[in-house]
């Protein structure tokens, strides 16, 4: 790339005008007119001003000197020649051209936004007057930031070609090379810490260390500054105060791809704390500070400690009113490697809260977060009920992000505003979808599922599908706040058709009609007791050929069934993150009874529990545990539990890796039967599932993807076997319990979630039917 010798020029036309001028008359002349010949891009009036000439003023060599420099330095000019003309002073110039056309290619890391952006800031975009002068800083800028992301190889060519009506074209083609791959990162100076425990939490690694989505032994400036402070912080977190990084030297090899880390340090002497202290004005009793100071004399000083110990003094005042206390802590090193810490507290005056103003919820209404803060206006602010009010928004899952910020009302020192910022995710969806799941064939649905219903907060859901071997059409609502107590109401209404003749169950009908109604109420923030009555018809209808479990059953119990199902049940529900949470626990507790005053006694118990873990803060990093138990039994004039009531397990809902429903004891047929044995189900379920969730590198949306590798055990069993039948033992056989392990990846799309399993049993029996491939679209409401 050539640019124009501007300057060169620019002396070369002043110096022959003033030569000409102090030739020609070398004393003051008077200005009869002014002209300005050859503007098209800049207004006669600003050039005007520019130059600064009026009508009959004086000028002299010196004073066209300072004109052509102020044109000059506008930047629109590439030759300016001065003369006279009779008694008129001729100023005619060449204006630079405009940009016509400006393309940006090869760029992948860096946006092309972004890049123009960038340009636009530096006056290089489409209109502008084209200054030659600025290319050569664009190219250096560019540069910096590819070798910032440790493209060292890479390239910036910029190259101007005229147009049309005095415009041009610039063309920037970017070439971003490769990543420069660190090949050893080595510390100098350390003498109390080996390397592998200073660098085991860095983020950048070197070459060969092993990820196959890990981009950490690739080099950039920002990911080892990083490294640096977490250095840093190590060694403050194990008393080093004196410790400092002399420099850090980043080498490239000849070919720009290797990077060779080198980082100097002086390491100091640990200290330990001397003596504590509280200083300042103190509002609330000594007691309940010191409560927060978990430091005590002869502990090794840790910087991450103290800071913590400032946000729980911090916080303790801060449920008193005193949201603005001022927490800070003075160290004093003595000769004898021991710090003193004296914590200076300025609480500032108790603070009110005057108005609570949310924002960013387009969708919800104002009531519905209103009500779940525990923080009121005219009252006092506190801390715990205000981070106890994020809490109760962030469980509703209607909310990707939720934030609650303070804001000191001007002209006051003790009162706040309150602004609850919330960014609203999807709550429910309409579709009508046709799909296919490995287990249920094809899959017919339309369905209408809102947790956010009109934005009340009740939740609303319609649901129809049918599957090769099932019909299932139901509807419900819930207002959680049916009153102002936060105690709920819902209803239901179900009819479930289903044809077992075809799958691993047995031959049957089965055709279920009811309704119910429940009512929760609050014992807590995160616990509710609810209560309800279900009342359905129940009507089994035999194939050809079924087993001799329903058989029996039918023949002491009937075909039909009126019944009233009392429930209780108690849940303690702590999730944050919506449709795929990110952290908090569940845990449900349910009891079932079939009524004596319904023709069938029977009860069921069942318990399910999950927990999330972050790993690293990020909400990328997950780790959960999740487990499901089940037991039922039949009571009064109900011989047996009923067989249309048995728990299964295996399949993606529970056991991945086997068939669906296709574990625990086997049924049984007569002699003559050509049927084969097929699941029987129990009235006893374990199951259990951990699993390690990750982020994938290619994907930037964590909220709606999920992976995950796993590993699910669990069986059902039966304390009830029919005499005579010899794949069924009653009571948990532990070595009946399956295992399977692999990889799992979700996608809540904007039609409906969609789910694949790759897993492999881990102790599969001769019998057992597996599916290592699974997949669900469209079947989760």
């Amino acid at each position: 790339m050539i640019l124009p010798a501007c300057r060169e020029v620019y002396v070369k036309v002043v110096s022959a005008v003033l030569l000409t001028l102090i030739s020609v008359q070398g004393y003051a002349n008077t200005v009869e007119d002014v002209r300005i010949d050859g503007l098209v891009q800049m207004p006669s009036s600003r050039a005007f001003d520019v130059i600064g000439f009026n009508d009959r003023e004086s000028y002299n060599a010196g004073k066209v000197y300072q004109a052509i420099n102020a044109l000059f330095n506008t930047g629109y000019f590439s030759d300016i020649d001065v003369f006279k003309d009779n008694d008129i002073l001729v100023f005619n110039v060449v204006e630079r051209p405009s940009i016509g056309n400006l393309t940006i290619e090869g760029n992948e890391l860096i946006k092309t936004e972004d890049l123009q952006r960038g340009l636009t800031l530096s006056g290089l975009e489409i209109g502008e007057i084209y200054k030659p002068e600025t290319l050569n800083q664009i190219v250096q800028e560019l540069q910096r930031q590819y070798y910032a992301l440790g493209r060292y190889s890479a390239k910036v060519d910029i190259s101007v070609e005229p147009m049309p009506r005095n415009r041009t074209a610039i063309a920037i083609d970017i070439d971003e090379g490769d990543t420069a791959k660190i090949v050893h990162i080595n510390i100098v100076g350390n003498k109390d810490f080996d390397l592998e425990t200073l660098t085991k939490d860095f983020d950048s690694r070197e070459t060969g260390y092993w990820n196959p989505f890990s981009s950490a032994d690739e080099y950039a400036k920002e990911k080892l500054e990083g490294d640096i402070n977490k250095l840093k912080s190590f060694y403050l977190d194990n008393g080093y105060l004196d410790f400092s990084v002399v420099s850090s030297q980043v080498s490239l090899s000849a070919d720009k791809r290797d990077v060779y880390v080198v980082i100097n340090v002086s390491e100091g002497e640990p200290y330990q704390i001397g003596s504590l202290a509280l200083n300042g004005s103190l509002p609330i009793s000594e007691d309940r500070v010191w409560k927060q100071i978990t430091q005590k004399k002869g502990d090794v000083f840790s910087r991450s400690q103290v800071t913590k110990i400032i946000e729980d003094i911090s916080t303790e005042l801060g449920d008193d009113g005193y949201l603005f206390t001022n927490v800070n802590v003075i160290p004093e090193k003595l000769d004898d490697q021991t710090v003193n810490l004296s914590y200076q507290i300025a609480p500032g005056p108790k603070v009110y809260v005057r108005r609570i103003i949310f924002s960013g919820n387009r969708e919800t209404q104002d009531e519905v977060l209103r009500r779940e803060m525990t923080q009121f206006e005219g009252t006092l602010a506190t801390h715990s009920k205000i981070q106890a009010s994020k809490r109760r928004i962030e469980r509703l899952g209607f909310f990707s992000r939720v934030d609650l910020r303070t804001r000191p009302v001007n002209g006051t020192t003790d009162q706040v505003d309150i602004e609850v910022v919330v960014e609203e995710q999807a709550s429910g969806s309409i579709q009508a979808s046709i799909g296919y799941s490995e287990e249920s064939g094809t899959v017919l649905g339309f369905g209408i599922s809102k947790r956010n219903f009109l934005g009340t907060g009740n939740k609303l859901s319609f649901n129809a599908s049918r599957t090769n071997q099932s019909q299932n059409y139901a509807i419900s609502y819930d207002n959680p706040y049916f009153t102002v107590d936060g105690v709920s109401r819902g209803f239901e209404m179900f009819y479930k058709t289903s044809d077992h003749a075809s799958d691993d169950v047995e031959d049957y009908d089965l055709d279920e009609i009811g309704a119910g109604v429940n009512f929760g109420y609050p014992i807590s923030d995160t616990q509710r007791l609810s209560f309800g009555v279900t009342v359905k018809e129940t009507t089994v209808q035999l194939g050809f050929d079924p087993s001799n479990e329903t058989k029996s059953y039918i023949n002491t119990q009937g075909d039909n069934y009126d019944d009233i199902i009392g429930s209780i049940s108690w849940s303690d529900n702590d999730l944050i993150g919506g449709v795929l949470p990110t952290e908090g626990y569940s845990t449900r507790a349910t009891l079932e009874v079939a009524l004596p005053a319904g023709d069938q006694q029977y009860s069921k118990l069942s318990l399910t529990s999950q927990k999330y873990w972050n790993l690293n803060d990020s909400n990328l990093w997950l780790f959960r545990l999740k487990g499901r138990l089940g037991y039922g039994k039949s009571y009064g004039d109900t011989e047996a539990f009923p067989f249309f009531e048995n728990y299964f397990a295996g399949g993606s809902y529970s056991v991945r890796g086997y068939g669906a429903s296709s574990l625990g004891p086997k049924n049984s047929y007569d002699a003559g039967s050509t049927n084969t044995s097929s699941a029987l189900g129990g009235n006893i379920l374990m199951t259990g599932t951990a699993e390690l969730i990750f982020p994938l590198p290619m994907v930037e949306d964590h909220k709606s993807v999920r992976t995950a590798v796993f590993i699910d055990g669990g069986s059902v069993f039966t304390d009830y076997c029919l005499a005579g039948n010899t794949e069924c033992n009653q009571g948990i056989q532990l070595d009946e319990i399956r295992y399977s392990a692999g990889l799992s990846w979700t996608w809540i799309t904007p039609i409906a979630p969609l789910s694949f399993n790759f897993s492999r049993p881990l102790n599969a029996k001769s019998g057992d039917k597996t599916d290592l491939f699974q997949f669900q679209l469209g079947t989760t409401f």
